[in-house]
C-alpha cells in the first residue's frame, strides 16, 4: 500500500510540471470518488463534490452508500459477518483551509461533520452486554442497527494534473456519538469471557466513539472560472 502511494504521488507531481493555464485554487467544482472505504469495518463508496470558495477556502459534501453487495467486502478488524440486508447511508459536509499551496498541489487542515445510519443482519456472533465489561450476549442469528453524529479533524494534500484529474489523500481523528442496538435474536444466551480488544460493533448502547479517518479521492474538475 504504501509503495502504491508514493508512485502515484510521483505521477501526479510529474503530470503537474505539464499542465497548463489552470490554477487549482481559480473558482471550481470537481467530482470525486472515494473506494478506500470499502475495506472499512462499514463498508462504503463515498462520492462527493468540493468547490473552492476562494485562494485557501474550500467547502465540500461527500456520500457514503453500502448495499448488501459490500457488506462482507471488510477487511480492516474483525467484526461482524452482515450476511443479510447491509445498508449504510452517511453524510459528510467538509470545510478546508489550505495553509500551503501552488498553483497545481495544496495541503490543507478540514474540519468533517458526519451522520450516519447503519443497519444489517448478521449470522452466529455476539455482542458485550450494555452493563457489562466481560458478560457476552451470544445467538445465531440478530439483526443490528447503529446511528453516528460526530466531528474529524483532518490534514491532507491535494494535486491538479492534466488540467482537469485531482488526487486527495488525507487522515485524520474525530470523535462521534454513537448510539447501536441489536434485535430480533435466534437461541439467544450468555457467556463470560476476558476481551483485549473488539470493534465497536460489539458493543451496544450510546457511547462516545473514536474514528480514525484515511482516503483518497479521485476526481474531476468539471467548472473553473475563466480568468477575467
Amino acid at each position: 500500500m504504501k509503495s502504491i502511494f508514493t508512485a502515484l504521488l510521483i505521477i501526479v507531481i510529474s503530470s503537474s510540471s505539464y499542465s497548463q493555464g489552470v490554477d487549482l485554487f481559480r473558482r471550481n467544482l470537481d467530482v470525486h470518488v472515494d473506494l478506500v472505504p470499502v475495506i472499512f469495518p462499514d463498508p462504503a463508496i463515498r462520492f462527493g463534490s468540493e468547490m473552492m470558495l476562494g485562494k485557501r477556502w474550500s467547502a465540500g459534501l461527500n456520500l457514503g452508500v453500502g448495499t448488501y453487495i459490500l457488506g462482507n467486502r471488510a477487511i480492516l478488524f474483525s467484526e461482524p459477518s452482515w450476511n443479510r440486508g447491509y445498508q449504510l447511508f452517511e453524510i459528510r459536509p467538509e470545510i478546508k483551509f489550505y495553509w500551503f499551496k501552488r498553483e497545481k498541489m495544496g495541503w490543507y487542515i478540514a474540519a468533517e461533520g458526519l451522520l450516519s445510519s447503519m443497519k444489517a443482519s448478521t449470522g452466529k456472533g455476539y455482542h458485550f452486554a450494555n452493563d457489562s465489561d466481560s458478560l457476552e450476549v451470544v445467538f445465531d442469528r440478530a439483526d443490528f442497527q447503529k446511528t453516528k453524529i460526530g466531528l474529524i479533524g483532518k490534514m491532507g494534500g491535494r494535486f491538479l494534473f492534466n488540467d482537469r484529474i485531482t488526487l486527495d489523500f488525507f487522515t485524520g481523528l474525530g470523535l462521534s456519538n454513537t448510539n447501536s442496538s441489536y434485535s430480533n435474536y435466534v437461541n439467544l444466551g450468555s457467556r463470560r469471557s476476558d476481551p483485549f480488544f473488539e470493534g465497536e460493533n460489539y458493543t451496544v448502547g450510546e457511547r462516545i466513539t473514536a474514528h480514525l479517518s484515511f482516503g483518497l479521492r479521485i476526481g474531476m474538475l468539471v467548472w473553473t472560472k475563466k480568468e477575467e
